[in-house]
């Protein structure tokens, strides 16, 4: 790893995939897709699980894991490579996380690696302690678009509460990071706008040259996944015309201070009692509705921390993702 990597956290929602693919774009910067690692693979029972990765037989049984992730397979990358890649460099769990951006890279044909997770929002300190003077792009939005986002989406909650706690957690994880000197936020109100010049920005903090062609829409293939994210203005204030009035108000109540501290104003009176009671009691039914399902995945996280390729596999039994592949060996 020439430079440290480049990270794009926030909230879901918030416009980390568009700028991952602009920022792909570039000449000279790989940021692969989502790895989920440090959820995945770094959790205190999965660390106690495969134990002291130095020793290749601990380090094989990980690595056999990681490689069979559906994650791991949507880099397109050749897995059986990056298995013996990871065999041979990872006697650590930031040598292997490392090990992928670099191999990442290199598939890509690129100098500079980097990597977008919107969970790695909760883990940017570990990022940073990890990769010294790894880069920190934050990109954040406003909260009432991304309650309306998330509310489509089969990962997101249909309670207005519940999508704004989510903004605000990652929102502020993020942001405990923003004493560091390579640290950057990108509002994505500012990039859609604006986005040459937004973009200029930040190739400036990254040390690098604008490239004209990061503003080209074109379609990626990653794994299922298929993306293509021209740049436009028209998701901007669409929580107008999808959220109710009382829904916002539960938003700017949840949001809190945190919403005028990231530069939005509130657009709708201070919400009721009745509307915070009726906003909570929604939320709590619609949570306890959502882990029923989740329980065999939580068994198994709990009681097989080794077994983490199954456990990425049941999660998304539940979004019809296909999790199905051929379980790859390392040498």
């Amino acid at each position: 790893m020439n430079q440290p990597p480049i990270f794009i956290v926030g909230a879901p929602r918030s416009g980390t995939s568009l700028l991952r693919q602009m920022l792909n774009r570039h000449p000279a910067l790989a940021i692969c897709y989502e790895t989920h690692f440090l959820r995945l693979v770094y959790g205190t029972r999965q660390r106690r699980a495969f134990g002291d990765l130095s020793d290749p037989q601990n380090r094989r049984r990980l690595v056999n894991q990681y490689v069979s992730l559906p994650y791991t397979r949507d880099l397109g990358v050749d897995c059986q490579r990056l298995a013996d890649k990871l065999m041979q460099e990872g006697a650590s769990y930031p040598a292997i996380f490392g090990c992928v951006l670099d191999f990442y890279a290199e598939s890509q044909g690129k100098r500079r690696c980097g990597e977008k997770t919107p969970g790695h929002s909760l883990y940017v300190e570990t990022l940073c302690e990890w990769f010294p003077g790894a880069i920190v792009l934050h990109i954040i939005r406003d909260p009432r678009d991304v309650v309306a986002s998330l509310m489509r989406m089969p990962f997101g909650s249909p309670s207005a509460m519940v999508n704004a706690r989510t903004w605000r957690r990652y929102a502020l994880a993020a942001r405990r990071s923003s004493h560091r000197p390579e640290y950057l936020e990108v509002r994505y109100e500012t990039l859609v706008r604006e986005p040459e010049q937004e973009l200029t920005r930040i190739c400036r903090f990254l040390g690098e040259e604008f490239s004209p062609c990061m503003l080209t829409a074109e379609r990626e293939t990653l794994g299922h996944h298929g993306y293509r994210s021209p740049v436009t203005t028209e998701r901007l204030g669409v929580w107008r015309g999808k959220l109710s009035r009382r829904q916002v108000a539960q938003v700017e109540w949840m949001a809190g201070s945190e919403l005028e501290a990231f530069g939005y104003a509130r657009e709708v009176p201070a919400a009721s009692a009745a509307t915070i009671l009726a906003g909570a009691g929604f939320a709590a039914l619609t949570v306890a509705k959502r882990a029923a399902p989740k329980l065999p995945a939580l068994w198994q996280r709990l009681f097989a921390p080794g077994e983490i390729a199954q456990y990425e596999d049941r999660i998304r039994e539940k979004t019809g993702a296909d999790s199905s592949a051929p379980r790859i060996q390392p040498r």
